[in-house]
This record gives C-alpha cells, structure tokens and sequence, in this order.
C-alpha cells in the first residue's frame, strides 16, 4: 500500500497542494511555486509508533502499550515503560502516570519563583524616594537580600546583582538613620 502525502493549503488562493518529500517546488494550480519542509514523520503511517514490538515470549511489555517491549522501569512507581513514554526527569525515568501527578507537587515542578532580589532593589530605591519611609522600608530591603541569597535561584539564569546593591542601598540608609540619630543625641547634649 502507498502512502498518500499529506496536503497543505497554497497560500495564494488556498487550494490542496501535497507536501514535496524532500523540500522540492510543487507548483499549485494558480501557478504559484512554493516549497515546504516537513519532518519525515509527517509521511509514516498513522498506525506506527515509537519503541519495538515484543520479540519473544517472557520479555516484559510496557504498562501503556502491551505489544511494546519495556526499556526501562519507572524509577518512582515501578511500572514498565517502553521508548514512547520513558520520560528523563533529572536523572530519573518515569512514566506519564507520575508525571502526571509530579505537576500536582510543588516540590517537583515548580512554575514560578518569588524574586527576592527584585523585590529587595524595589523597596531600597523606593524608600529613597520618601526618606521617612526608609526608617522602616531599609530593613525590610536588607531582609528580601538575605532572603534572596538562601532562596532557590530563579528558572532563568539571572545573577545575583540586584540582591548585592539593595543590601548596600538598605545597609547604608540605616547606616544613615543611625547616623542621624548620634547626630541629634549629640547636639542635644551640647
């Protein structure tokens, strides 16, 4: 049985045309010349999956597909799993089953991360703004610093700059209070 090339759509005036088997023009029947490249997959059978079919009797099958061979275990439920639906998580293999329910953990997959850095520079440049602010905001920058410092790194790769400056900018605004209060405690006294 042949296989019958998949189609796609001219974009001049959005007839059928078939997709080329290795980039060549296929010209449409408005006389427009296009090429498409498309990934081999495109022309394998439906019916045809990924991982190899039992070979003998007694060789374990995947949980999934019963008429694939298993390649691995799941390194958290046990189950077998064939070359289709092995998943590297790290250094672990699973199936889709517990990839599945690792999404409902926090401690496996984690979408998001609060940034501690950016919020520390916020709140130390905000406060200069309104000095009188600074009084209570400076110690709150220092403490988003150190946060930043112990938290988890972020998703994206991103250094450690923001945290450093607002532990500066918050260090030397309370150096600044301190400083104006010896200051006053001093003039009282003279």
């Amino acid at each position: 049985m042949k296989l019958q090339p998949p189609l796609t759509h001219c974009h001049v005036c959005l007839a059928a045309v078939p997709y080329a088997t290795a980039g060549e023009p296929v010209e449409c029947r408005c006389g427009v010349v296009a090429r498409a490249l498309v990934y081999p997959a495109i022309f394998r059978r439906r019916d045809e999956s990924a991982g190899e079919a039992i070979q003998t009797e007694g060789e374990s099958a995947c949980f999934a597909h019963e008429d694939k061979r298993a390649v691995a275990a799941c390194d958290s439920c046990g189950r077998f799993v064939c070359a289709l639906c092995r998943i590297e998580w790290g250094s672990r293999v699973l199936c889709p089953v517990c990839v599945n329910a690792a999404e409902k953990r926090t401690d496996l997959l984690v979408r998001s991360r609060t940034m501690y850095d950016t919020m520390a520079l916020v709140t130390a440049i905000g406060s200069l703004i309104i000095f009188t602010l600074s009084l209570f905001a400076a110690p709150v920058a220092i403490y988003l610093a150190i946060r930043a410092f112990k938290a988890p790194r972020s998703l994206a790769p991103r250094t450690m700059v923001r945290a450093w400056f607002a532990l500066g900018l918050g260090l030397l605004e309370v150096g600044g209070w301190v400083w104006l209060l010896v200051f006053l405690v001093m003039k009282a006294r003279s």
